[in-house]
């Protein structure tokens, strides 16, 4: 062990080294993360593009307008907090963007009258019943 520690000390002094460079912050690893991090997503995105090109598909449409308000989606003062569901209730149908702008306040709360609505469907007509009373 003597033998080997003494042959092979300045290896593992710069194995520690740079293992310890790699991972502190601001180290190599954390930089390497901060740069390729914004390009990694339109990567992802031109990628995904090309692959509903080659598959000839696309994006998930729902053929009625309407989708259900998941009480998981929202917290205690009925605001969104799953911007993902967010954004994919507006890809799925067109309709949906009025929808949301019309339930929803600048801050994604939900507005006072369409409380009752939480675990329903949301579509034209609960819109309107709903702001009836």
């Amino acid at each position: 062990m003597d033998k080997f520690l003494n042959a092979n000390f300045k290896w593992l002094l710069l194995a520690a080294g740079a293992y310890y460079w790699y991972t502190k912050e601001g180290g190599f690893f954390d930089t390497a993360q901060k740069v390729t991090r914004p390009l990694t997503r339109h990567v992802a995105a031109a990628l995904a593009e090309v692959q509903f090109a080659i598959n000839d598909s696309n994006y998930i449409k729902y053929p009625n307008p309407g989708f259900y308000l998941n009480p998981d989606k929202l917290d205690s003062a009925q605001r969104v907090i799953d911007k993902t569901w967010l954004k994919a209730m507006y890809m799925t149908h067109d309709d949906h963007g009025d929808y949301i702008e019309q339930i929803f306040d600048a801050n994604l709360q939900l507005k006072a009258p369409y409380i009752p609505l939480i675990g329903q469907l949301i579509d034209a007509s609960s819109i309107v019943t709903a702001l009836k009373g």
